[in-house]
């Protein structure tokens, strides 16, 4: 009885990370992202944002992916928005993926 309620959690749960993947557009890193977070404060001027209280550089190149867009705009990057980022060496980040305000996506390390 447990071997057979253990499977059909295992089968559910495959299932739900599924469909939870589905959500996101193909550009966006199947493996998940360098970094995640909630941004605090956008310096545009400065080149420069903070991520859960982390400051970080951002590239002047820096390229935005948004839910409906492969590329978007920078401006879409602001106060509360969640994103994951990919950063180069030094610190400095060189991509951002905009995600849903309740996502969980996962890191990769």
């Amino acid at each position: 009885m447990k071997k057979t309620l253990s499977l059909i959690l295992v089968v559910a749960f495959a299932f739900a990370s599924t469909a939870i993947a589905a959500k996101l557009p193909s550009y966006y890193p199947s493996a998940g992202f360098q970094r995640t977070g909630i941004v605090d404060v956008v310096y545009a001027d400065e080149g420069r944002i903070i991520i859960d209280d982390i400051s970080y550089q951002m590239s002047p190149s820096a390229v935005v992916h948004s839910l409906s867009s492969y590329r978007d705009s920078l401006t879409r990057v602001r106060k509360g928005a969640n994103v994951g980022f990919k950063m180069t060496s030094g610190r400095v980040i060189s991509e951002f993926w905009l995600l849903p305000g309740n996502s969980e996506a996962p890191k990769r390390r």
